[in-house]
């Protein structure tokens, strides 16, 4: 029961990363997260190399998941099992797209200010 729900929530995230990984390619292109990095070099390096390691992958699954779509498609009652090939491949890119929105939201957050804030420790 535990394998299908995490099958079927693999395969959901992927479909929804069939228009998410050309939508964060092309924001990734024209620059749209530089304003939300934080301006520290070391800060912007790690996340020029972290996107590219994630980006990289996830343009290569919905490549491939749109590959075998088109293959299945073209097979359709002429393979014994068209259909489960574009299934896992969508499921990879599903996982490759949660990593992919997991590092956005890791690398957009904003840490508030260490000494600000309204629950300042004092001692009487």
């Amino acid at each position: 029961m535990m394998d299908t729900i995490i099958v079927s929530l693999a395969v959901t995230a992927g479909i929804f990363g069939l228009a998410g990984v050309p939508l964060r390619c092309w924001q990734f292109a024209t620059g749209q997260f530089r304003s939300q990095i934080p301006p520290y070099a070391l800060a912007r390096a790690t996340f020029s190399l972290f996107s590219l390691l994630i980006l990289v992958p996830n343009a290569l699954a919905w490549t491939y998941s749109l590959f075998t779509a088109f293959r299945d498609i073209g097979c359709a009652s002429d393979c014994v099992q068209a259909g489960i090939a574009s299934t896992i491949a969508v499921g990879l890119l599903g996982c490759a797209y949660v990593l992919l929105e997991g590092f956005l939201l890791a690398a957009r957050r904003r840490r508030g200010s260490l000494t600000g804030g309204s629950r300042q420790l004092t001692r009487d």
